[in-house]
């Protein structure tokens, strides 16, 4: 596995530091340890490559049995992912080799320090930071911003805005507005911030002549993928356009994301849900996704319950029964939702409150929909529109 990881920290270099940030040097053998050490000089140089590397290293140790396996074999974009396998094997080999010694020991009628081999398998410690170094770590460091979405009613409920480093789940009744509430939150931040839809229930062409009527869209600033389905090929798309400058984040949906085949279904779908909430604390990005729930559970996205405990938000959109005049022609009232907050770890606010929706824009509001259209003159197009816009 030591050759595997080295090979795809050249292979693949998003993910250098931060498994290094959980995996300690001290797993990797004498030999490993030499080469990371090279390839961490030569990655601060912005420099590290194979032919770099091979430059580095004497003639003896490029002709080394170990050097050779090295390269002979293949790297794994998914390496972040076997950081805490490492560990793990790192420690059964330590202690295989401590086993050895004590055995050597007792044959030979020595006592051995056993404090002394215990410091040998910790070999994941990591520096603990007292509270007056984290405050002296923060102090030079900018607050974090907060992203106003211009939805009057979840401003209010997040104190003017979303802060980065979060997993939001979306749920909410069949046909009750989940991908429009996404998308009003992720196109409004557009006109301030880079986002990424990943338009998984509709194909790209839909989404473009649903906002053909929506000219104030930013649309340089809305990145948008519609294939990739797999877990950690959508992470791989992420980091991305993190790398682009995208903060945030519309996935619709869970039941469209695959993952590896493993022992439980349980096991399959809480994989996306710790997946994106890693992402999220280690980029500072903001992910929404649109999740399913069960009839009998509507508290948690459908086969984890352990995936809610990964988000720091929740929130949920519901259908309005209908006033029984309108019961006669539809079940439910098509201008009003319930909206819900359920887990708020931003402000710690739970919120429910009777919204409106908009059949011509597609967005939601406190207020009723106006139904008077808005005559709007747009003077790069110099054009005139009449758009419906919602009362104030």
């Amino acid at each position: 596995m030591e050759g595997m990881i080295l090979k795809s920290l050249v292979d693949y270099q998003e993910d250098f530091f931060e498994f290094l940030r959980i995996v300690s040097q001290n797993c990797f053998s004498q030999k490993g340890q030499f080469v990371l050490k090279k390839m961490i000089e030569l990655k601060e140089k912005e420099a590290l490559s194979i032919q770099t590397l091979c430059s580095s290293l004497d003639n003896h140790f490029q002709e080394s049995e170990y050097f050779l396996n090295f390269l002979s074999t293949e790297g794994n974009p998914n390496y972040l992912n076997f950081a805490q396998n490492f560990i793990f094997s790192s420690k059964l080999r330590e202690q295989k080799a401590l086993g050895e010694r004590l055995k050597s020991a007792s044959d030979s009628n020595t006592l051995l320090d056993l404090s002394l081999l215990q410091k040998e398998l910790d070999l994941d410690t990591k520096e603990i930071k007292n509270l007056n170094e984290w405050i002296e770590f923060y102090k030079d460091k900018p607050k974090s911003p907060q992203y106003a979405t211009k939805i009057d009613f979840l401003d209010s409920c997040f104190n003017g805005g979303f802060e980065l480093g979060q997993l939001m789940l979306l749920s909410g009744d069949p046909e009750a507005g989940k991908t429009m509430l996404g998308l009003q939150i992720l196109e409004n931040l557009a006109k301030s911030t880079k986002v990424g839809f990943f338009c998984f229930e509709f194909t790209i062409e839909q989404y473009i002549r649903r906002k053909e009527k929506n000219p104030a869209l930013f649309f340089n600033n809305i990145s948008v993928i519609n294939e990739g389905y797999d877990i950690f090929e959508i992470a791989r798309n992420i980091k991305q356009m993190y790398k682009n400058g995208v903060k945030f984040f519309l996935i619709d949906s869970q039941m469209r994301i695959t993952t590896p085949q493993t022992r439980s279904m349980e096991e399959e779908e809480t994989l996306k849900f710790s997946t994106l909430a890693r992402l999220c604390h280690t980029l500072g990005i903001f992910v929404i996704l649109i999740i399913q729930t069960a009839k009998g559970d509507k508290d948690n996205p459908m086969g984890s319950k352990k995936g809610g405990h990964e988000a720091s938000i929740t929130l949920r959109i519901e259908r309005v029964n209908a006033s029984k005049e309108e019961a006669k022609v539809s079940e439910f009232d098509e201008l009003s939702r319930i909206i819900l907050v359920k887990k708020n770890k931003q402000t710690g606010k739970h919120f429910k409150e009777k919204v409106y929706f908009d059949k011509n824009t597609l967005t939601f509001s406190s207020n009723e929909p106006s139904s008077e259209p808005v005559e709007i003159y747009f003077e790069e197009t110099k054009e005139t529109k009449f758009i419906d816009m919602p009362s104030i």
